[in-house]
């Protein structure tokens, strides 16, 4: 019988991985992320996987990230028995990554329950817990890139390491399907956009999963250097408009390269001596991970220097306005992301996105439907965990850092790949970056039919020599709310700041509850 492929996560979408291979011999993943975005997509984190995790064999992991591995401790709480297996880096990436999200879920939890006791509504608890975090790293393996192993009964796996990103991973594929000889199977992974020349993978493969989440981005032949130019230009020009400079970015391989450029900058004078706050629970265990890891591809130095430097300020309790005040507001943070558009990073905006001297800067994808999208559209007030907080500061936005490859580099590696006898799936991207991918490789001679774009739930037989076959089976959320640029909640909090503000310019109180009468009519309507 054909192998059958599900793509439970990243379909449709740029966030969430979760690939499930059935075949005759057993079942397997390939990732278990977290979704991000519009509240209707991520709060399928919050129930059960759509599958008996008790009858997976084992799960392989492309990535430390949480969208790429954020669900494997809720995988183990719903009964997975056997190991999770990833290269060494990303193994030992994970060790922090897990336990620090773990935390950052429980903070988020406790300030969410606090409100919902306010308003007399139950209580939630977090998706997983520190200890979920500690059992499934002891179920941990770590693996030699490069090498075959055989994680289960009738499937070869090797780990490639990922072009341009240190702590990923491509994966290679032999899965016995029962008519011949093994189909070869290729998950591009991470494809970082730092070292897009590098064609690291296998060739003429039968199928092949790649993400395409830069497509949409066109960066050209920027160098390293210029790059990195680009990035302290914006973080210079936020400093001197009274600071801080706040950038929610502090997940897995970003945080290590951002941290390394800033050091390394203040150190040479290129940008004012100001502290560098990292805020999220576990800011110490990241460091001394990031050092054993070596230089960074964006900033090759010594990473002793990342404990060394007295510019380095660690909030693992949260705790960031006297180093603030200290430094006369001056600073950067780096700040854990919330989930829910709580948690560290939502502290902060509250107290900070009202102000016209502060400056957010965003330097990695920002989902549909999320915050970060909402305040980079051009809202100027927005809700925050239920609080309205008006923003003008000043926005930013770079691709100094992406952590994704764009279209050319995309391009030349998924043809690296060919020739493909089966069919090309391309994932963890919007819906216009894979139809753009999709006609881009129509133009470079793909036959189209063999290019899927698949939606989230969507199950296929992959079909030797063939194009792959769309099979019948149950879908958590209609597909127009998969990628939706917004849900009602993003609708339910603009009506709500919408109706605020247009109470406050009435004349008076007459006309107020003239309005607010025709309101509650309308709903009781």
């Amino acid at each position: 019988m054909p192998i059958r492929l599900t793509f439970h996560r990243g379909a449709s979408t740029a966030t969430g991985s979760c690939f499930l291979f059935e075949h005759d011999r057993g079942r397997f993943l390939v990732d278990c992320g977290l979704f991000r975005g519009t509240r209707t997509l991520a709060a399928l984190n919050h129930r059960d996987p759509p599958f008996a995790a008790a009858s997976l064999d084992f799960v392989l992991l492309t990535s430390a990230r949480p969208d790429r591995a954020g669900l494997l401790p809720a995988l183990l709480r719903a009964g997975l028995r056997g190991p999770i297996m990833a290269c060494e880096p990303t193994a030992e990436l994970l060790g922090f990554v897990l336990p620090d999200l773990a935390d950052r879920l429980a903070e988020e939890a406790a300030e969410r329950n606090a409100r919902a006791r306010r308003r007399g509504l139950p209580e939630t608890r977090p998706i997983f817990s520190p200890n979920d975090a500690a059992r499934c790293l002891e179920r941990l393996e770590a693996c030699d890139a490069g090498r075959w192993f055989e994680p289960g009964p009738g499937v070869r796996a090797r780990f490639w390491a990922a072009p341009g990103a240190h702590a990923a991973s491509a994966l290679e594929l032999l899965v016995e399907d029962g008519s011949g000889p093994p189909q070869r199977l290729s998950i591009s992974g991470e494809i970082g956009s730092l070292d897009p020349r590098n064609p690291a993978g296998p060739s003429g493969v039968d199928q092949l999963i790649v993400e395409c989440t830069g497509c949409g981005r066109e960066s050209g032949e920027a160098s390293r250097d210029e790059r990195r130019g680009e990035l302290l230009r914006e973080i210079g020009e936020a400093l001197a408009a009274g600071g801080p400079v706040l950038i929610p970015a502090f997940e897995a391989e970003q945080g290590r390269e951002l941290l390394s450029v800033l050091l390394d900058a203040i150190e040479r004078g290129e940008l004012p001596e100001v502290p560098v706050i990292v805020d999220t629970p576990r800011a110490g265990a990241a460091i001394r991970t990031f050092a054993r890891q070596g230089p960074g591809l964006a900033a090759p130095i010594d990473p002793a220097r990342l404990f060394a430097s007295a510019r380095l300020v660690l909030a693992e309790s949260g705790e960031t306005s006297a180093v603030l005040e200290g430094a006369a507001g001056r600073a950067v943070i780096l700040a854990s992301n919330g989930l829910d558009g709580g948690g560290r990073l939502g502290r902060h905006l509250r107290e900070h996105l009202w102000r016209p001297q502060a400056t957010l800067l965003f330097i990695g994808h920002q989902p549909p439907g999320g915050l970060g999208q909402v305040i980079l559209s051009g809202e100027r007030r927005v809700r925050i965990a239920g609080e309205e907080t008006a923003v003008r500061a000043r926005i930013r936005r770079t691709d100094a850092l992406a952590g994704h490859a764009d279209r050319r580099a995309l391009l030349a590696w998924i043809l690296e790949r060919g020739p493909i006898a089966g069919s090309i799936f391309l994932v963890r991207g919007e819906e216009a970056a894979g139809a753009a991918l999709r006609a881009h490789l129509a133009a470079e001679g793909v036959d189209p039919l063999r290019i899927v774009v698949p939606e989230l739930d969507q199950r296929f037989l992959l079909v030797r020599g063939g194009r792959a076959e769309p099979l019948p089976g149950p879908r958590r959320l209609e597909p127009r709310f998969v990628g939706a640029a917004a849900d009602w909640h993003n609708a339910y909090a603009r009506l709500l700041l919408d109706i605020a503000e247009e109470v406050r310019q009435l004349p008076d109180d007459r006309s107020r509850l003239e309005l607010l009468g025709r309101l509650r009519r309308t709903l009781r309507a």
